[in-house]
Parts: structure tokens; C-alpha cells; sequence
């Protein structure tokens, strides 16, 4: 090889390598799921206890007058339209809870309105008492998670007037999960596997009843609200 040839070949080594240097460095691989792994599951019940039996509403007292039926394993409600507070209706655990964790299976007619109250403190006698059911009711009295696929301020899963939750997590006219962790003053909504609302802060109740709602007024008259899995895990 000339010496002419060699120097050439060391010059275009050089700017090789300074090239080299100078481009980016070389991403990263990419793990399968690390997207999915940075979300946080839900929590899982690892001893549920049943607050539906699947068969009556044992357990439960209904308020106001919207019917509370078992039809083939599910718990529902449809409006009765001549009903106090235009047909709303709550049904309400006759025991209390602190802190736990819920897990409701619920489907929505598309474009309905529900929601799952929480700590509810107004005795149930009370509620049954009171011609309306009582002030406030008990998304105010206590706090809820809500159940509406179009409210452009809560969607389902957030806290009614407290923590606005992910939007689009129902699938709306479809059957879906939600989790919910109750500790102390802090509570967490899952929909569907998705986080909705994250230690959002409550400060209105530290006891009370759980209960669903049946939403009324004519808007919601003809969207019927059913629940085929309540479990409950006190903590």
C-alpha cells in the first residue's frame, strides 16, 4: 500500500469516528408493558364479603319509593316517575363502615345517571322518617363515587363534588367494575382497571352506610341502573 493510500485511509478513520461521536446515542430497548406496568392496578379484595346475596335485598333499606328488585341474579331499579323527589330512590346498607375496600360490578342504560354512596352517617330511621329521605342526602352527608359516562365534570368515577376522575373509562350501556379504597379521609376510585381519582381528600365523614343510587327527574326515567356484584373488605 503507498503511503499516499494509508494516509488517506487513516483521514477517513478519523472522520468516522468523530461522526460516530457525534450522532445520537442509540435508544434504549424497550421493555413489553412497562407503559401498562406504570399505571396502578387496583387494588384486589383478598377476603370479600358479599353485601348482595344475589337473591333479596337482605342487608339493605330502601328510601323513597323507586323500586329495588332481584331479576335473575341482578339488582336493579326503575323509576317510578310519581314517586317522591321524581322518582329517585336510594338503597342503603343497614351497617356502617370506616375504612375498606369496594368492588361493584353496575351497567347503566347509556346516558343514565348513579352512583355509589359512601359513609353515609344519617341514621337509616332518619332518612325513612323524613318525607324527602332527609338533608342532605347522602352524596352530600357523606361522599360518592359517581356513575354518569356524560357528565362533563364527573364522569364516572370520580367523587361528586370533590375530585374530578379520568374521563371515558365506562364502557356506558355495558356491564363494568369499579374499585374503591376508603382509608381514613382518602379515597380511590378504579374503573375498569383504570385509575379514576387518586387519595383524593374527603373531610365530610369518617362512618357511615354505603348505598346505590336510582336517580330521579324525567330525564332518567326510562335508563335502568343494575348491580350484580357488591363486595366489601373492611381494612
Amino acid at each position: 500500500m503507498s503511503l499516499t493510500l494509508i494516509r488517506a485511509t487513516a483521514v477517513a478513520a478519523a472522520i468516522a469516528a468523530v461522526g460516530c461521536k457525534s450522532g445520537p446515542e442509540p435508544a434504549a430497548p424497550t421493555t413489553p408493558g412497562a407503559a401498562a406496568a406504570s399505571t396502578p392496578a387496583p387494588p384486589v379484595l383478598t377476603a370479600p364479603v358479599a353485601l348482595f346475596n344475589g337473591k333479596d335485598t337482605t342487608g339493605w333499606i330502601q328510601v323513597l319509593d323507586s323500586k329495588w328488585t332481584v331479576e335473575d341474579g341482578v339488582l336493579l331499579a326503575r323509576q317510578d316517575p310519581k314517586g317522591r323527589r321524581d322518582g329517585e330512590s336510594w338503597l342503603i346498607t343497614e351497617k356502617d363502615f370506616t375504612d375498606f375496600l369496594l368492588a361493584v360490578k353496575f351497567r347503566v342504560t347509556a346516558g343514565g345517571n348513579s352512583g355509589v354512596f359512601l359513609r353515609d352517617p344519617i341514621a337509616r330511621a332518619t332518612r325513612l322518617a323524613a318525607a324527602d329521605g332527609g338533608n342532605p342526602g347522602p352524596w352530600e352527608s357523606g361522599f360518592e363515587a359517581n356513575i354518569n359516562a356524560v357528565d362533563p365534570e364527573y364522569p364516572t368515577g370520580s367523587i361528586w363534588a370533590i375530585a374530578k376522575g379520568t374521563k371515558g373509562v365506562e364502557r356506558a350501556g355495558d356491564w363494568n367494575d369499579m374499585v374503591v379504597e376508603v382509608r381514613g379521609d382518602k379515597v380511590s376510585t378504579w374503573v375498569n382497571g383504570q385509575p379514576a381519582v387518586s387519595n383524593a381528600t374527603q373531610t365530610r365523614s369518617q362512618k357511615g352506610g354505603i348505598g346505590l343510587q336510582r336517580h330521579g327527574t324525567p330525564t332518567y326515567a326510562d335508563k335502568l341502573v343494575e348491580f350484580k356484584q357488591i363486595d366489601i373488605q373492611e381494612l
